[in-house]
């Protein structure tokens, strides 16, 4: 057991002073079946912050029953999960913020390392996480998924950029690097995927329509061609599954690849469709 683990049962003013509080921040829709083990895996943090928009499963209900977790409700169907996020970062005023999906969770490793961080009260304002996909059960190690997030940061120092989908944290001062990673658990089905992916295609459909940056590419909308828009699709599975070496994950790998191509043709057609209502 972690020394922050083991502390849980003391009481807060008799806990050394200086360690600093580490709150995890969330934002939820319909996680019935990750709130359990997702908990279990949170027992050594301070406190868990989760922003519900509008789950119908009954995870709302289940948040509340445990006494460690404070809920806050915001617009059922309405906002980014980087926009709900923000209400939870606003809730916490000193420590450290980890954020934290339901279908995330910390390795020992990282666990370790960031209590070791907190103790020692470092200079940088957050730290950049590795992270190691897993998707349709099965762990992608190739196709461009060996990536990083900024997940840690000082509270108050912390925000994500309003309208901006799969955007990461932005914070003041420098940045740092940790070696322990998260496991994220995304879409164990192709169902899972294509529901998120019309529902974010959806969500990001309104910024690329006015000119803005966004979308799963941070960028602004194609030209209205079906040449650059089937390049578009093109390119991301080349490099998903050749360049990335995406084939060696095999069938996962392979499926991956045409629904995240798929995913650009569908984002830059809901973009389309939305100025063509706005014209009408």
């Amino acid at each position: 057991m972690s020394s922050r683990a083991s502390s849980s049962s003391v009481p807060t003013d008799e806990r050394t002073l200086s360690t600093a509080p580490l709150t995890v921040v969330a934002a939820a829709l319909n996680e019935r079946e990750n709130i359990e083990p997702w908990l279990e895996n949170l027992s050594w943090v301070d406190r868990i912050v989760v922003v519900d928009h509008g789950s119908i499963d009954g995870s709302r209900e289940i948040l509340e029953s445990h006494p460690s977790v404070q809920v806050i409700d915001a617009p059922a169907g309405e906002g980014l999960v980087e926009d709900i996020r923000r209400m939870g970062l606003e809730e916490i005023t000193d420590g450290w913020i980890l954020v934290l999906d339901l279908d995330e969770r910390v390795t020992d490793e990282l666990r370790d390392e960031v209590e070791e961080l907190l103790e020692r009260r470092p200079s940088e304002s957050g730290f950049s996480i590795p992270f190691r996909h897993y998707l349709l059960g099965r762990w992608l190690k190739h196709g461009g998924w060996a990536d990083h997030h900024l997940r840690l940061f000082k509270a108050g120092l912390g925000d994500y950029q309003p309208g901006l989908i799969h955007s990461d944290a932005i914070v003041e001062g420098t940045v740092g690097q940790l070696k322990g990673k998260i496991l994220h658990f995304a879409h164990p089905t192709i169902h899972d995927f294509v529901t998120r992916m019309n529902r974010y295609t959806t969500q990001s459909a309104p910024a690329l329509a006015r000119g803005e940056v966004g979308g799963l590419r941070k960028r602004r909308i194609l030209p209205h061609s079906r040449l650059s828009w089937l390049r578009a699709s093109a390119s991301v599975f080349w490099c998903r599954y050749f360049k990335d070496r995406g084939f060696k994950d095999g069938m996962p790998g392979f499926i991956t690849a045409v629904l995240l191509a798929a995913y650009i043709f569908i984002e830059q057609s809901k973009a389309w469709e939305y100025q063509l209502e706005l014209h009408r």
